[in-house]
């Protein structure tokens, strides 16, 4: 009996490293493969292989909210999106730079391009996990392109709010916000609850979407933007003075200095005589 015992475990303890090899081998070898096929460009070229007129044709619809077709095929195009994240980037680096905005550890050029992409692909990731869990049927290539697309709103109404410094920007930027960015996420959020089954789920998610699209306009306006007056004086060349400094009373420290002058050129006269 204690031979069989003594078989059995060290049988177990033999197989057991051969066993954890054939599986460390096996995940080292998909995970390999998965990095070879991301890595690959052949893989992203089909992506990136886009006509200008449709990339146009995506860009005026955009801002024309309507219910999609249930045939509509959403094809997963990545160059547009791209472009309109830099030029978005662009952008917002010269907005930081109207509102004189420092960066203690990195550039502009670097916090822009992390805040542009990074919403872009993180809000992208967000609403892919949300649409799993609603059951939406759009793949996470078709909601970077949505999302992407979605984002030439927030171009038009940075540019517009940034470039045109009137007396009344903020009620200009107010009025873009509602019309243009608007339009751009009630478009977004047709499509994707016309791709959600369930009715319930259909209308948190759109709500969901479009409150990620439209405070994130806000966001970018008021969290690098300076107020309209200051620009429009900076653009002018003209001179502001520093609010809240105390203005030393001038003629009331004087008057006293002229009348003790006064008595001493009195004295002296007096003297003389």
């Amino acid at each position: 009996m204690l031979n069989n015992n003594n078989q059995q475990t060290t049988s177990v303890e033999t197989g057991v490293p051969s066993v954890g090899s054939i599986v460390w081998s096996a995940g080292r070898t998909r995970a390999q493969q998965a990095i070879n096929l991301y890595a690959n460009i052949d893989y992203l070229r089909p992506y990136f292989d886009v006509e200008p007129k449709e990339i146009l044709h995506r860009l005026l619809h955009v801002l024309i909210p309507r219910w999609p077709s249930p045939d509509e095929n959403i094809k997963p195009e990545l160059y547009g999106p791209t472009m309109i994240v830099f030029t978005l980037a662009a952008i917002l680096i010269y907005q930081m730079k109207l509102a004189s905005h420092s960066v203690q550890d990195g550039t502009l050029i670097g916090t822009s391009f992390l805040i542009c992409f990074g919403y872009w692909i993180g809000s992208s990731f967000a609403i892919s996990s949300v649409s799993f869990i609603c059951n939406t049927h759009l793949s996470l290539m078709q909601i970077l392109n949505i999302n992407g697309y979605a984002l030439f709103s927030h171009c038009l109404v940075l540019f517009l709010a940034t470039f045109i410094h009137t007396g009344h920007d903020h009620l200009l930027f107010y009025g873009l916000w509602c019309i243009v960015g608007g339009m751009a996420a009630v478009r977004m959020m047709f499509i994707i609850m016309a791709r959600t089954i369930n009715p319930r789920y259909r209308i948190l998610l759109g709500l969901f979407v479009g409150a990620i699209h439209i405070f994130f306009l806000l966001y970018l306006h008021f969290a690098y933007h300076e107020l309209a007056e200051s620009v429009s004086h900076a653009l002018n060349n003209e001179a502001t003075m520093p609010i809240g400094l105390p203005v030393k009373p001038v003629l009331p420290l004087a008057s006293p200095m002229v009348d003790v002058v006064s008595k001493l050129n009195n004295r002296v006269m007096a003297r003389n005589n």
